[in-house]
């Protein structure tokens, strides 16, 4: 039977971390049941000299590990021509001044503020969803001011509900916890920073390199069960070859647990069904905090259609009905595939922020989706959600479709993969801080940690970052090797 000092579970970024920060004197092997490694982070080849992350796509503050290692490869999209206006419209096609809705997100953060002083969570003695308290003084704010006109109200309060939902990753604003929420701590530094054409590749192929003996990587892996064995004090572990369709079996004296969880919420009580102590310790964490869906839709195009200057298109639902009058291709795809025509026009209402590529001269909209809606496109054809979101936003600017060609159309579907299952973990009205250091805590049968947790939802304060994954399997890693030096 095999045997190594080391099992790292999970090939995202924490466990790619770990890997790197273990280095030559221990013995570990990588075990990641998809064919590739990086979790979610996914470039994809878009097309010739255009690199699209499907998943993550930003380096979060400039005072971090993750921007220092960034910035080293020279991976950072920097230039003083980067387009910084939004083109903000209407139904009707009317053009909004991006100003206003700049002074509507500062109400909107003022109204979040103002709930973190409202309800402290040391006093607190239930959780408050944030849907019962931001939105509604958010508009009254609007109201209260005399920039809004009464027609924009309720869709600028829509517009900054969809955002928040995107921001959080959450299912509902229902269902995220206000105090927990509003106690977030962002990496520090400047929040987004975008990256070069290439996106996230250069970096998981750095943190690869680290990895010298590809032996030590198995893809298409799958962890099925887990068990300490107390005798001999080792871990037992059973994996699945995807490929080679076999069974077999591993000794390790640690493992370094990475892998999202969303995963964990299907597989965790069936991976570590002999370990009761450890389920014990962990499933009102895994149930509690909330682990939510965003997706992506990515159109490419031969030319602009939308000002040069523009870093996004932001949509104001201000119509009552339909959003848009599908095109007679369109109409024929939804026919062919029989989806429900009001299928069509939910995505278009949910459809309001089409972020602009700034790091390459090719024209791309990325459309954000969160909740509900990112899995009813999961389970759509590509090429007519590309067309949905197409015709919306010409519709919405008014230019003619047939003149600016949909080149290609992807989009991702983080739910949909069985090992991911979503894409980022949010506090729930159901979680605490309690469920958070929970989850995060070390598994010791025999007193030694034999089990380490890591990623983005285990950090205690940037979870749902790439931050986050790379800091807890940097902190992982530095666990075993002191264990493993404090028995030399």
């Amino acid at each position: 039977m095999e045997s190594t000092q080391v099992i790292i579970v999970g090939g995202g970024v924490a466990g790619l971390a770990a890997a790197k920060n273990l280095g030559t004197g221990i013995k570990y092997v990588l075990i990641e049941a998809q064919n590739y490694l990086g979790g979610r982070i996914l470039t994809v080849d878009a097309a010739p000299d255009l690199f699209i992350d499907m998943g993550a796509q930003y380096v979060l503050g400039n005072k971090s590990a993750l921007y220092n290692v960034c910035n080293e490869l020279r991976i950072l999209f920097r230039d003083d021509d980067t387009p910084d206006d939004a083109v903000v419209v209407t139904t009707e096609g009317k053009i909004i001044n991006s100003e206003l809705m700049d002074k509507a997100a500062d109400f909107w953060e003022r109204s979040i503020d103002e709930a973190a002083d409202k309800f402290d969570s040391r006093k607190a003695r239930k959780p408050i969803c944030f849907a019962e308290f931001v939105p509604r003084r958010f508009e009254k704010r609007l109201v209260s001011s005399s920039l809004f006109t009464q027609n924009l109200i309720e869709p600028i309060t829509n517009y900054f509900i969809k955002l928040e939902m995107t921001d959080a990753n959450c299912s509902s604003l229902y269902d995220l916890n206000l105090i927990e929420y509003s106690n977030y701590e962002n990496p520090p530094g400047a929040y987004e920073n975008e990256l070069k054409n290439g996106g996230y590749r250069p970096f998981i192929n750095y943190l690869k390199s680290f990895i010298h003996n590809d032996e030590q990587i198995r893809l298409n892996c799958e962890v099925t069960r887990v068990k300490f064995l107390a005798e001999e004090r080792k871990l037992l572990v059973e994996i699945n070859d995807l490929q080679k369709q076999q069974t077999k079996t591993m000794l390790c004296d640690h493992m370094i647990w990475t892998t999202s969880l969303g995963y964990l919420k299907d597989h965790f009580r069936r991976i570590f069904t002999d370990e009761k102590d450890l389920i014990q310790q962990k499933q009102n964490a895994i149930a509690n905090i909330g682990f939510g869906l965003l997706n992506k839709v990515v159109l490419i195009y031969t030319k602009k259609f939308w000002r040069e200057n523009a870093d996004s298109i932001k949509l104001l639902h201000t119509g009552k009905v339909k959003i848009f009058e599908m095109s007679d291709l369109l109409r024929h795809q939804v026919y062919t595939e029989r989806i429900d025509p009001n299928v069509v026009q939910e995505i278009a209402h949910e459809l309001s922020y089409c972020g602009v590529l700034p790091s390459t001269n090719i024209p791309v909209l990325i459309c954000w989706f969160a909740g509900p809606i990112a899995l009813v496109i999961e389970n759509l054809n590509e090429q007519i959600v590309g067309q949905i979101c197409h015709e919306t936003i010409c519709s919405y600017l008014k230019v003619d479709q047939n003149s600016y060609p949909l080149v290609r159309t992807l989009k991702s579907e983080w739910h949909s993969n069985k090992y991911i299952r979503g894409s980022y973990s949010y506090q729930s009205i159901h979680s605490n801080k309690q469920d958070e250091h929970e989850l995060r805590a070390s598994y010791a049968p025999d007193g030694v940690q034999r089990i380490l947790f890591a990623g983005e939802a285990t950090h205690e304060q940037h979870y749902g970052t790439v931050n986050a994954a790379f800091e807890t399997g940097i902190e992982a890693a530095k666990k075993v090797l002191s264990i493993v030096n404090s028995r030399q």
